[in-house]
């Protein structure tokens, strides 16, 4: 060791970590050839942060981290996406696997894997050395299988999953019984209806975003039950947009953001007798009265939803503003597609277009 790398080793670790921190990774290879102090250090630097797209140029570091446990243990992000039909061997399968159970310092990984692959996740499985104490957020596209449910059982820390494997109608989705001590401190999910049924109960989650599935009202009651500090929740439904609002309105009542899709055609509403909210319809407006009566119900229901600050109704976005209705109290007014105007400048030029926004 020269009388340089001497006096560098007397600085404190965590100084020497951060200097570290800003070097190019040309320098870091440099200080590996230095000194094996030296070396150590810059290979935690070096193998902190892995990303291999579809297009990496470098996919032998994935059989260095197999061969390597200690080079494994330095990661702490890793991401790997590989496009379906990407010619990739058996073997390198298996180096990942071995790889990912030495990468037991990982705070965020990402598998964009073939959805028969959950294999790869069997070596950490079973082994009863490896856990990720440190792991907070796990995205995948592999399907939520044992495979999944074994591993997540080995994140105690997790705080976001995420799962982007949709069912095709030939699947038959595992929905496990998953008990609250796995993932117990879980607040954010996205992913697919069943395996937020199974997730949700016994913990406190504040995001739920399903992706696929058909959201009813028995659905909504059983997710609110599961837990009551639900701030955001995004959904898709095959029903009528106004029985599952409600439902949503009564069940979750601390939602912030709220997004719901529907395959029903809302804006042609069949008649109804009678008006169901407090703000009668414009007759100023071209807007079918039927269509009116549908969307004021809806501003009637988020009015009822007090901590709510954004709504997205099939790629419509509610504008709202605050009202004070007594000297200590203020309520959130929404405002309906239909009641939403837009300046028209003085050289443009008009259209007769009496459709409503929709915001994509």
């Amino acid at each position: 060791m020269n009388q340089i790398s001497q006096h560098t080793m007397l600085l404190p670790q965590e100084l020497l970590d951060n200097v570290f921190s800003h070097l190019p990774t040309n320098d870091l290879l440099a200080c590996t050839r230095s000194s094996s102090s030296l070396a150590h250090i810059a290979q935690r630097h070096i193998f902190r942060n892995i990303d291999l797209g579809a297009t990496t140029k470098n996919p032998l570091i994935v059989p260095l981290l197999a061969r390597n446990p200690h080079l494994a243990r330095c990661v702490r992000s890793f991401q790997i996406r590989l496009e379906p039909r990407s010619p990739v061997f058996r073997s390198f399968y298996d180096a990942l696997a071995t790889a990912l159970a030495n990468m037991t310092g990982l705070t965020s990984l990402q598998l964009y894997l073939r959805p028969c692959s959950s294999s790869v996740l069997r070596k950490a499985i079973f082994n009863p050395d490896v856990l990720y104490p440190r792991l907070r957020e796990f995205s995948c596209s592999l399907p939520f299988d044992s495979n999944v449910v074994a591993f997540l059982s080995k994140t105690p820390n997790l705080d976001s999953l995420s799962l982007d494997h949709i069912p095709t109608p030939d699947d038959s989705p595992l929905t496990p019984c998953i008990p609250p001590t796995v993932m117990p401190h879980l607040t954010q999910f996205a992913g697919p209806q069943h395996a937020a049924l199974a997730l949700v109960p016994g913990r406190s989650l504040v995001s739920i975003q399903l992706h696929d599935g058909d959201l009813t009202e028995e659905i909504v009651e059983g997710l609110a039950g599961a837990t009551s500090s639900l701030l955001v929740f995004s959904a898709s439904t095959s029903s009528p947009p106004l029985p599952i609002l409600r439902s949503i309105g009564s069940s979750m009542r601390k939602l912030m953001y709220l997004r719901l899709m529907s395959t029903q055609n809302f804006l042609d509403v069949p008649d109804r007798v009678g008006f169901a909210g407090n703000i009668a319809p414009s007759s100023s407006t071209d807007v079918s009265f039927p269509t009116q009566i549908f969307f004021h119900e809806v501003a009637d229901v988020l009015y009822d939803i007090l901590d709510l600050t954004a709504f997205e109704l099939c790629g419509m976005h509610w504008n709202s503003s605050t009202k004070k209705i007594s000297e200590n109290e203020e309520r959130r007014i929404w405002t309906t597609p239909y009641e939403i105007t837009f300046p028209t400048p003085t050289n443009s030029t008009e259209f007769d277009d009496s459709e409503p926004f929709f915001a994509y």
